[in-house]
């Protein structure tokens, strides 16, 4: 994170985003004040983005579903070549989500169980 320019002019940007939002007339009303970061800006705020920057850890894509060479799952989510072994995770994401991966874990999560009903007459 943060190694390429490019990755600190997008966070600025997204910082600059969030200010124009939070300070925005339509939500004047609800906020006293900025809080973080506070009214930085040049290198200030570079380095307060640097300090700051974190990731969710949501890691997908390692399992991936799929037909093609690279593949570990199929449609029912199979492991290739190994019997009587399922991946229902969000490794099995073919592409990494625009959004939080909450949602698809969930939809994995209930069509494995669906999968497993029909295939245990259950």
């Amino acid at each position: 994170m943060m190694s390429h320019p490019d990755d600190l002019k997008a966070a600025i940007a997204c910082v600059q985003l969030c200010r124009e939002i939070g300070n925005s007339a339509a939500l004047r009303p609800f906020t006293k004040r900025e809080v973080t970061p506070g009214n930085l800006k040049g290198v200030e705020l570079e380095n307060f983005i640097r300090d700051s920057v974190a990731t969710y850890w949501h890691q997908t894509c390692t399992a991936k579903m799929g037909r093609d060479p690279m593949s570990v799952v199929d449609g029912n989510l199979k492991v290739y070549g190994i019997e009587n072994l399922r991946i229902a995770d969000g490794s099995i994401l073919p592409r990494v989500t625009t959004g939080n991966t909450m949602a698809p874990c969930a939809i994995i999560g209930e069509r494995a169980g669906e999968i497993l009903k029909a295939d245990h007459k259950l």
